[in-house]
């Protein structure tokens, strides 16, 4: 009776255990800024940047990204910008946190490349583990998760190239993470307005080359990709033209003084549910990766940032919190 008793109460516990902990990444969007609002900014938020870190520094992440458009193009900014940029991951590094970006069509220009493969593009040495590139895409792993970072301005004939190299990279893998996600700066839907995502001009653009990506990315295990560009938050679930196979994806609102406001247009609704759409700063986004799930909390400022300061670190607050479809 001894030993039924300590085996039924073995059993209880294992049935009501908590949830391990997560693990966190603090995701934010495009920081970009006119150099005019803050003499020697060199097109970044710097004050903006110095207050959202200290704000993230709470959450205790693992690592943070930036999904494009780290600095504006304007004055000596496209020279200057991406060094400006990097000098303020010092406040990460000095707590071990690593910073993982792509570029975004501010960092298009030819040179700043270069100056993106210099400054951000991560290194085994740096301690990225599992590091795979192909020219400026690259994945990493950590823990229970794979992460794929794809450049800007892929043609679609190399979107589907991207996808397959992901599959592929997942495929043959000794041990195969539960996560999978995909970090770029330019969106898989267009709110109807803007005219502009991966594809082109239209949500139905490539249709094509859409099918086979979405598949490849789904037959990796990719669930979640994460997009910045157009300036408003933008969660959402979208299916490919065929209709066979479905991601989640987000556009992260801007962490930076540059707002779009609610379209006049709602984003086209033909394989696109959204789940939510709002104008105005998401500050940062905060994803806790469980062993099987995932979940998105976001935190803004009540005054959307619009300040040549930046918000200061009072004046942030919880919003929302969203469970990641995982089917």
């Amino acid at each position: 009776m001894k030993y039924l008793a300590l085996f039924l109460i073995f059993l209880f516990q294992a049935v009501h255990a908590e949830e391990p902990a997560p693990w966190r990444i603090a995701i934010i969007g495009d920081t970009h800024d006119s150099p005019k609002r803050m003499e020697g900014s060199e097109g970044v938020a710097v004050n903006f940047i110095k207050t959202l870190y200290g704000e993230i520094l709470k959450h205790q992440v693992d690592m943070v990204v930036q999904v494009g458009d780290m600095a504006d193009i304007e004055g000596s900014a496209p020279v200057n910008g991406l060094a400006k940029r990097k000098e303020l991951n010092k406040m990460l590094e000095e707590k071990g946190i690593p910073f993982y970006a792509v570029r975004g069509n501010h960092e298009s220009l030819p040179f700043r490349a270069e100056q993106f493969r210099e400054l951000f593009l991560p290194t085994r040495k740096q301690g990225a583990k599992g590091l795979a590139t192909r020219k400026l895409n690259y994945g990493i792993r950590h823990k229970n998760a794979s992460l794929y970072f794809m450049d800007i301005d892929l043609t679609p004939d190399q979107l589907v190239d991207f996808s397959a190299w992901v599959k592929r990279n997942r495929s043959k893998a000794n041990t195969v993470p539960r996560h999978c996600l995909i970090f770029t700066h330019r969106t898989l839907q267009t709110p109807m307005q803007f005219r502009e995502c991966l594809w082109g001009r239209y949500n139905d653009s490539a249709a094509e080359q859409q099918n086979i990506f979405y598949r490849n990315l789904r037959d990796a295990g990719v669930r979640f990709v994460v997009t910045g560009h157009l300036h408003a938050h933008d969660l959402y679930m979208i299916t490919s033209p065929d209709g066979k196979n479905t991601l989640t994806s987000l556009i992260c609102a801007p962490a930076g003084n540059k707002v779009l406001p609610i379209p006049f247009l709602l984003p086209a609704k033909s394989r696109v549910k959204t789940l939510q759409y709002r104008s105005g700063i998401t500050a940062y986004y905060i994803l806790n990766i469980y062993p099987d799930s995932m979940t998105l909390d976001t935190y803004a400022a009540p005054n959307n940032g619009i300040t040549d300061q930046g918000p200061q670190g009072s004046e942030f607050k919880k919003l929302h919190s969203y469970a990641i479809p995982m089917n």
